[in-house]
């Protein structure tokens, strides 16, 4: 079972739920039973683009170090086996949303296919591919959000979704950062093609204020009525942007471009938890926004 687990990515695919949830309960502005069957479909879809993913990837993964324990290069599932699981997983999923609504189920659906379709090419081609890609983070809230009987037209789930699709940008570049080696070993094409790493962390970092200020909107926009739920949002998203300042200040490389190996597990070490804060702060964003939905 642990191989199969690890061939959905289960920590990614309970994001996709947590997301889902939240469109749901704003639509709704409640819990019911019905948002059970929304969230089992949106989590079958995710587990089986995620598993269609490391089929794709599955000769690239056995190149990096990272990922190359993972299932099927390490032999411990087959491609073929693990294409018709993942087949079966979205199939699944895409049937239970497709009982409650079939605009949810194509929405879900369209997830996977940005995903295993246009985002999995397309890295291996471009270092852009994360702004494409930003669409499956900004898709499973629209899921709940319709599931529930919300129109798909509300400008209310356009702001939701759009602070979800900027959040993905610089979850892509902070894993980049400290995983550069497994990029190179790889061969797939990174920013570091393109820009120095200063220049790199300088956007990374503009990116990560951008998801602080796209986070204000929501207040600003009346999707929070709680004054308190608002600036607990405005204060978090500070704290954020003046912690992300030590990825700027740590200079890995020196005036000739050398790297400053005394510096370097530092920086790696501060990505990380710029990683684990940006990811904290979505992940407060979500519970505010559910809180002040049913409360």
């Amino acid at each position: 079972m642990k191989a199969w687990l690890e061939l959905i990515k289960i920590r990614i695919t309970v994001a996709s739920m947590v997301t889902t949830l939240v469109g749901y309960v704003l639509a709704r502005g409640q819990f019911d039973l019905n948002l059970i069957p929304v969230m089992l479909g949106i989590f079958l879809q995710a587990c089986g683009a995620a598993a269609l993913n490391q089929v794709q990837d599955s000769h690239l993964d056995g190149k990096m170090p990272r990922t190359a324990g993972r299932p099927i290069p390490s032999g411990r599932i087959s491609r073929a086996g693990a294409a018709w699981f993942a087949i079966g997983l979205v199939a699944a999923g895409t049937g239970i949303l497709a009982r409650g609504s079939m605009t949810a189920a194509w929405l879900g659906l369209l997830a996977a296919v940005v995903y295993n379709g246009v985002y999995t090419p397309l890295k291996r081609t471009t270092p852009f591919a994360a702004l494409p890609g930003a669409l499956i983070g900004a898709l499973p809230p629209v899921v709940g959000w319709v599931a529930a009987g919300g129109y798909l037209n509300d400008p209310t789930i356009h702001l939701v979704a759009f602070f979800f699709f900027i959040w993905q940008i610089p979850h892509f570049w902070l894993l980049l950062l400290f995983y550069e080696n497994d990029y190179i070993e790889g061969g797939l094409p990174s920013l570091f093609d393109r820009f120095d790493r200063r220049q790199i962390v300088k956007l990374t970092f503009l990116w990560i204020a951008a998801v602080c200020v796209a986070a204000l909107l929501l207040p600003l926009f009346a999707l929070l009525d709680r004054p308190l739920l608002a600036y607990l949002i405005g204060g978090a998203g500070f704290l954020v942007v003046v912690r992300s300042l030590a990825l700027l200040k740590i200079e890995v490389l020196d005036k000739d471009g050398i790297l400053k190996s005394d510096l370097r597990e530092k920086f790696v070490r501060s990505c990380r938890i710029r990683f684990m804060e940006l990811n904290t702060f979505a992940l407060l964003v979500s519970i505010l926004l559910v809180t002040d939905s049913v409360v």
